[in-house]
């Protein structure tokens, strides 16, 4: 074995920092709707669960911090981020003009290739279908098939800048939402327009898509908050 492939493998096998495990585990909480909007943090709390000591959980909040999931307020606490409605619409903005710009580009580097990703997007496994995470998790990766067969690495990049603050909105949507039921209709007749190549109704249906979701998104960051 060679010493760069040594090197590899010792790369590959490298156990992930306790930090990095904490920041997942943390960033998955709020995400999926487990830590409310607005709910103080404890160090020593989340050490505990975790098994850790408080110096990885404090890392690990910093970097959220950064990411915008986490506020840390000087003299009062650290909680989890707490959208106002503004902050959703100028989300839901910001939304629109990643995803319609990389919806074009798709579409004209390989309208097939994107509708394959963005129709196997849509299939549930029949193990989750009936679950309430199945219709957020198929609306993130049909999005996410977009950004994903743009071939632009600075809209990706971009994305990423709102990419967890629309899943713990999405997260939290009310089941009950008329919306949420209706993008699955949505999201396939979209599918269609890009196997046809028509940019320009497929970009029309996408912004309407995402613009009759704002309010949802709305009624979803006003939901119970965090003590």
């Amino acid at each position: 074995m060679s010493i760069d492939t040594m090197a590899a493998n010792a790369k590959v096998e490298r156990p992930r920092s306790l930090t990095a495990i904490a920041k997942d585990s943390i960033r998955r909480a709020i995400v999926d709707g487990e830590l409310a909007f607005g709910t103080q943090l404890s160090e020593s709390a989340l050490a505990l669960r975790l098994g850790v000591s408080k110096t990885p959980v404090r890392e690990a909040l910093l970097q959220l911090k950064l990411e915008g999931l986490v506020e840390i307020q000087p003299q009062s606490g650290t909680f989890v981020l707490d959208l106002t409605e503004d902050q959703v619409r100028e989300i839901c903005r910001f939304r629109e003009i990643i995803e319609l710009s990389a919806l074009e580009l798709a579409i004209q580097r390989d309208a097939k290739d994107l509708a394959q990703h963005m129709q196997a997007a849509l299939k549930v496994p029949k193990a989750v279908s009936s679950t309430q995470a199945a219709p957020r998790d198929v609306d993130a990766r049909f999005h996410g098939a977009i950004l994903e067969c743009c071939g632009n690495t600075y809209l990706q990049s971009a994305y990423q800048l709102i990419a967890d603050k629309i899943q713990s909105l999405r997260s939290r949507l009310s089941s009950d939402d008329t919306h949420v039921d209706a993008c699955h209709d949505t999201h396939s007749g979209i599918v269609a327009l890009v196997r046809e190549g028509n940019v320009k109704k497929a970009c029309a249906e996408l912004r309407s898509h995402i613009r009759s979701t704002e309010e949802s998104y709305i009624r979803a960051s006003r939901g119970p908050r965090g003590a």
